[in-house]
């Protein structure tokens, strides 16, 4: 058995909160403008702010799903609440990608990193059972700035990370 990790965050991403959840050029951010690629930018806020997109099952997927949210920030102290929402549509001709509701919604919270832009990782474990080979997940995530989030300054999602194990 081995442990995989998949990239989700693409074309389909979009803003659920725009204005206070945007894509940006990390140099906006960063001292040093050497290493040029998007992040999305949550501001703090005291509202639940987020993205959304889509992501399929790959074909190897046996079970041990996780949300992996790979992040920073400038700031160097207090926490962010990361909320996941998501539902997998299966099948061919069988199920409607037009529902509403979500299947699970998750949550972490995570520290600040100790030293300025560190690079973070938040693992947010999903129920195994909620997901099968080719499935569409669609899934929202959000900044909950209406929990116990007290990190007063942008969090920096740098990737967004499917994990889960094979055979």
């Amino acid at each position: 058995m081995a442990t995989f990790r998949l990239p989700i965050l693409d074309w389909s991403v979009l803003p659920i909160s725009p204005g206070d959840v945007y894509i940006t050029g990390y140099e906006e951010f960063a001292t040093n403008d050497v290493w040029k690629s998007l992040i999305a930018v949550f501001k703090d806020t005291a509202t639940r702010i987020g993205l959304t997109g889509r992501f399929n099952v790959p074909k190897n997927y046996v079970g041990t799903p996780k949300l992996i949210v790979v992040w920073t920030s400038p700031a160097t102290s207090g926490n962010v609440v990361w909320d996941f929402d998501y539902r997998a549509v299966g099948g061919n001709d069988t199920e409607s990608l037009d529902q509403t509701g979500n299947q699970e919604s998750v949550t972490a919270t995570d520290a600040a990193p100790s030293a300025a832009h560190e690079r973070l990782e938040v693992p947010i474990t999903l129920t195994a059972a909620n997901l099968a080979v080719d499935d569409t997940v669609e899934w929202s995530l959000f900044r909950d700035g209406a929990a116990a989030d007290t990190m007063a300054d942008n969090a920096l999602l740098v990737d967004l990370l499917f994990e889960y194990a094979d055979a």
